[in-house]
């Protein structure tokens, strides 16, 4: 049965510019638990003094998942991984040919004494210990099953198999893993496959099928250049395609959503299961297709995440989505001033990059002669913004400066960091407009006030 390691708080944060705070570090692991993997990876307690203290206040949550710390084949780093509390120390230590020459300039069987030592010694300290056989895929697989066996011998339970430049293909790491297994000592087998050429999550499922245990991931798919498989894409493939059911599916949005936040690192939109168009729908023949019976032309259902489907109206868009939008609103067109409202969206659509419920409603409205007063017009609203603390504030006031419906920001004290004051024609393009702005990075967190009276002072 798969199990899943989730290596966020130490992969994912050598993402490059990605600093977490202890706090946010302890926020990240109780939601990891809520979804329910098997071990959470807190972190390497020599990188800092902070980082082996978040090791030592997530060690003493009491979560279901095992606490798992990272080191490198020294015995102080073993000692700080076992004095913070954690369950598990996973000990890498470098085997393939590049490596042992030009970084460790260590021969093959000085690397087996030291990894045999390493092992040993953590092992007589009460740990459960993994061994990682650093740039395994590039390793001569004699020598690995060799080093391998010998780590298992010397007391580890776990080889993790890391492709540590992501130069696997799924066919090539499934013979690779089936060897091994028939191979190595009793073990459990992880998978670290890094995304380098965007085949990470399909060589962690075949890896899975060859005989593997457990997959390593990261929240948003983060980590060393292109990162590791996504957590929540992971779930998802083995629930859906693989009838893996044992994982929470519902944290897995908001848990990306909190990731981007503390990290700064934001997702593309077209990215599976957690990106702003995963759930989007736009050709004519896709959004008629969508509206009839959704398993046309999605997966899954989106709620299964707590998410919901969008179509999206512009010059691709065929009547049945129009139709569907204008009733929303409550209003009814007939056939043939259906047909005009589409040509005129269609028309409008070649001059813009986005069309709003405003332009479709003010079309109808031309089209049809009636007064559709179903959006408020003429909307004033304070934005209040809180930005993230390793971004120049000055640099998000330039990005707000840049809106047309924004007149005014103010760099201020408090709770937040910048007051913008915006002009929108209507709720919906105040909507569009603060979802914009949600985009920008560096914003944190928002706060939107609507103004309901305004007043001149000083006599004018």
């Amino acid at each position: 049965m798969l199990e899943i390691l989730d290596t966020t708080l130490r992969e994912g944060e050598q993402t490059p510019y990605v600093n977490f705070t202890i706090d946010e570090k302890i926020e990240i692991a109780k939601r990891l638990d809520a979804v329910g993997v098997e071990m959470i990876e807190a972190g390497d307690p020599s990188v800092s003094p902070n980082v082996a203290r978040a090791i030592e206040r997530i060690a003493a949550l009491g979560l279901r998942a095992e606490i798992v710390a990272h080191s490198a084949a020294l015995r102080s780093g073993i000692e700080r991984a076992k004095s913070c509390g954690a369950q598990r120390v996973a000990i890498f230590y470098a085997t393939s040919k590049i490596h042992l020459d030009s970084k460790l300039h260590k021969t093959e069987e000085q690397a087996l004494e030291i990894i045999r030592e390493h092992v040993a010694y953590a092992k007589s300290l009460g740990l459960n210990v993994r061994y990682t056989p650093e740039d395994a895929t590039r390793t001569e697989l004699d020598f690995l099953v060799r080093v391998c066996n010998a780590a298992i011998e010397a007391g580890a339970d776990r080889i993790s198999f890391a492709d540590t430049l992501g130069i696997m293909q799924p066919h090539l790491l499934a013979e690779r893993i089936e060897i091994l297994r028939a191979r190595l000592l009793p073990c459990k087998i992880d998978l670290h496959c890094h995304d380098d050429y965007g085949l990470a999550l399909a060589n962690a499922m075949a890896g899975v099928r060859a005989g593997a245990d457990c997959v390593h991931t990261t929240v948003n798919g983060m980590g060393e250049r292109s990162g590791i498989p996504d957590l929540a894409e992971t779930v998802l493939a083995f629930h859906n395609l693989e009838g893996v059911e044992k994982y929470d599916l519902r944290p897995l949005v908001e848990l990306s959503n909190y990731l981007e936040r503390v990290s700064g690192f934001f997702v593309a939109p077209n990215k599976p299961i957690t990106g702003q168009n995963a759930f989007s729908h736009k050709s004519g023949v896709h959004t008629n297709g969508i509206l009839k019976n959704p398993q046309t032309y999605e997966p899954f259902d989106p709620s299964l995440v707590g998410r919901e489907r969008k179509i999206v109206i512009d010059k691709y868009t065929g009547k049945s989505a129009v139709a569907a939008r204008l009733d929303e609103y409550g209003i009814e067109v007939s056939a043939a001033e259906l047909e005009v409202i589409v040509t005129r969206i269609k028309n409008l659509g070649d001059q813009r990059k986005q069309l709003f419920d405003a332009d479709i409603l003010e079309i109808a409205e031309q089209v049809t002669g009636r007064e559709m007063d179903v959006i408020p017009h003429d909307i004033n609203a304070l934005i209040m913004l809180e930005v993230e603390s390793h971004v120049y504030t000055s640099a998000v006031v330039r990005r707000l400066r840049s809106f047309s419906n924004v007149t005014s920001v103010y760099e201020v004290t408090g709770d937040y960091d910048i007051s913008a004051f915006a002009n929108a024609e209507n709720v919906a393009a105040l909507n569009n407009l603060i979802e914009e702005i949600r985009t920008v990075q560096g914003v944190k967190r928002s706060e939107t006030r609507m103004v309901l009276k305004k007043y001149n002072g000083g006599g004018k």
